[in-house]
């Protein structure tokens, strides 16, 4: 059908999240192109009825449910397809020779993941889709990155060529750089953002923590009352939302927000463990703070592409005392720290600043 059925010059699909999101990288470019005048026509491809009422009402018309004959039938016709996460993002249409695809991916990595990982380890983040995800990562054409680092572990974590890889920056930050960095002189907020460990369904247990094992929800809420701030906790997308009944702490999904930045833009202080989403935040030149409070066994079962003092910036902390100073002096002095972040930030930026979605569109331009 693939042969026989034209594509529509111009014509380009876009998907993230398996297609139950909108979201990501994908979902900064499509927006970039609908409020651009070019020749691409940006359709966005979902499974989700509600990310089909939410999109259609912004871009009527730019929007597919799938998998349906329409959403088969905008596959066959369009040129190019680009992604955030994988294959599934095209919402279950088949690879076919004929489809030129662009792999945005959604972060660069501090843990092993791809090809780096053994097959039995894949397993367990990508579930049933395992076997798609590796027949599918060598089909990329175009694989857009921010930094040398960033391609120099996509490409063995995809079995990927060199030629494959653009530097053109990611285009969900392309906003964070004109972000203004003043804040609110009222109360502070926290965004922890703890990683992937376990798909829904598992045991939750780590769901629960609140930044640490030893912190029980009474002395969080104690110390946010004692320092007017607040709490927003940010669960991994495919993980178990966690419930705490202080007023002081609420938990955005990605449900609720698809779009961490806008938990950016509400926060002054980042805490994680091993999420990549802390190099976007380095942008923004804000306080970081690092709770790796299972180290040794995380980085046992999924393995670090470093060790973890190469990874991130100061401070670390390994117990709940360590972590309620480290919050304590990032309220009182955010400047604390930052000659280190502004280190990582080129280590896994690099100096290209925004505007990548303008580098992509220019690429897309210039080559087939």
């Amino acid at each position: 059908m693939s042969f026989f059925i034209p594509k529509k010059k111009g014509m380009v699909l876009f998907g993230s999240n398996e297609g139950r999101l909108y979201s990501d990288n994908s979902r900064a470019l499509f927006e970039h192109i609908q409020k651009k005048a070019t020749h691409l026509q940006a359709i966005w491809l979902t499974n989700n009825p509600d990310v089909y009422r939410q999109v259609h009402t912004v871009y009527p018309g730019s929007v597919v449910m799938a998998p349906s004959i329409k959403s088969a039938y905008y596959y066959l016709r369009s040129e190019q397809i680009f992604l955030s996460f994988g294959w599934q993002d095209m919402c279950k249409m088949p690879w076919i020779p004929s489809k030129y695809v662009n792999q945005l991916w959604h972060g660069i990595p501090l843990k092993k993941i791809g090809l780096l990982k053994f097959k039995s380890e894949l397993k367990k983040d990508y579930g049933k889709t395992v076997d798609l995800f590796l027949r599918s990562s060598k089909n990329v054409n175009r694989f857009f990155v921010a930094s040398e680092y960033e391609k120099k572990t996509h490409t063995a974590a995809f079995g990927l060529s060199d030629d494959k890889f653009k530097l053109t920056g990611n285009p969900r930050n392309d906003h964070l750089y004109d972000m203004s960095q003043k804040k609110k002189p009222t109360e502070q907020t926290i965004l922890y953002t703890p990683t992937f460990r376990e798909r829904r369904g598992g045991s939750g247990n780590h769901s629960q923590v609140l930044m640490h094992p030893e912190i029980n929800e009474e002395q969080m809420h104690n110390f946010l009352v004692e320092n007017n701030a607040n709490l927003i906790i940010r669960p991994h997308w495919i993980t178990d939302p966690p419930v705490f009944s202080s007023e002081r702490i609420s938990c955005v999904t990605h449900d609720e927000e698809p779009d961490l930045h806008q938990l950016f833009k509400q926060a002054d202080i980042l805490v994680t463990d091993y999420s990549s989403a802390y190099i976007d935040w380095l942008i923004l030149d804000r306080p970081v703070i690092f709770s790796p409070y299972d180290l040794q066994n995380y980085t046992l079962k999924n393995g670090l592409l470093e060790d973890y003092t190469e990874l991130v910036p100061s401070p670390i902390c390994h117990t709940s005392t360590e972590l309620f100073s480290s919050l304590s002096e990032a309220l009182e002095n955010p400047s604390a720290h930052a000659i280190q972040r502004e280190l990582m930030k080129q280590k896994y930026l690099g100096d290209l600043g925004g505007n990548a979605c303008e580098r992509i569109l220019e690429i897309m331009t210039q080559e087939p």
